[in-house]
């Protein structure tokens, strides 16, 4: 299992699984597009944010987003 690293603003740094990374991803992701589509609706966001439909998308992606995550560390291309 890769290990990645982050380093924080303040100096401190994160490490975390490709596992971890990779859900994480998954959530920003997700979150983007929630946002992008409210944006095009013209709508406020906390009116119809649905965590369930997100811990869907989330399921769904994650084995994509793992792949994606461990290829770009092999690659040289993340981390």
């Amino acid at each position: 299992m890769n290990k990645i690293k982050i380093e924080r603003k303040n100096g401190m740094v994160e490490e975390m699984s490709s596992v971890s990374f990779a859900r994480w991803a998954c959530l920003i992701e997700a979150l983007g597009f929630i946002q992008e589509k409210a944006e095009e609706l013209n709508l406020n966001v906390d009116n119809f944010l649905k965590p369930v439909a997100i811990e869907h998308y989330i399921e769904e992606r994650y084995p994509a987003m793992l792949h994606d995550v461990d290829t770009e560390i092999q690659l040289g291309i993340l981390f």
